[in-house]
């Protein structure tokens, strides 16, 4: 879990706005269709706004796609220790191999090491957005709130297999 290496996958979020970000990663698991795991290495040091976490320079980041699921799940690792699993509510998701693409929706949900869950963003969402976009939100929250710590567990076990291949 050291520096980064060569980077040959893009994740691209699509805001509601219709912005695009996009970061370059190594991807660890590409299931065309199905789903993906990425690996990304801070190069400094990055507070997550609206906590008192602060992502240091080095922190290992595995995000976790799905095409079938309201969300995707960053798990975040310092010294091979969780730090939190940050879960960004997201839709239309697609997989392919030379690039991971979704909608941001917005709400974030912070899941610590503790169990302790922090709902963010939500004063963000603009009160038009569409139905549609609303009902993935509600789903991806429920999971979080009533099935975290399973979520938490599947992400830990699959973090752990794809930085020992």
């Amino acid at each position: 879990m050291g520096s980064q290496t060569r980077a040959t996958i893009t994740e691209r979020k699509t805001r509601l706005d219709g912005s695009v970000v996009e970061y370059a990663c190594e991807p660890l698991v590409v299931e065309e269709g199905r789903r993906a795991v990425v690996r990304y290495v801070a190069e400094q040091d990055r507070p997550l706004e609206g906590t008192d976490l602060v992502l240091r320079k080095g922190t290992v980041t595995v995000g976790h796609f799905w095409t079938d699921r309201p969300y995707n799940v960053y798990h975040w690792l310092e010294g091979g220790k969780t730090v939190a699993l940050y879960v960004s509510i997201a839709t239309d998701t697609t997989i392919e191999p030379a690039a991971i693409a979704y909608r941001d929706l917005v709400v974030d949900v912070l899941i610590r090491p503790s169990g302790a869950i922090e709902i963010l963003d939500e004063d963000e969402l603009p009160p038009t957005i569409e139905p549609r976009y609303r009902l993935a939100i509600a789903k991806a929250l429920e999971t979080c709130v009533t099935e975290g710590r399973r979520l938490s567990a599947e992400i830990e076990r699959e973090t752990r297999a794809v930085l020992r291949t």
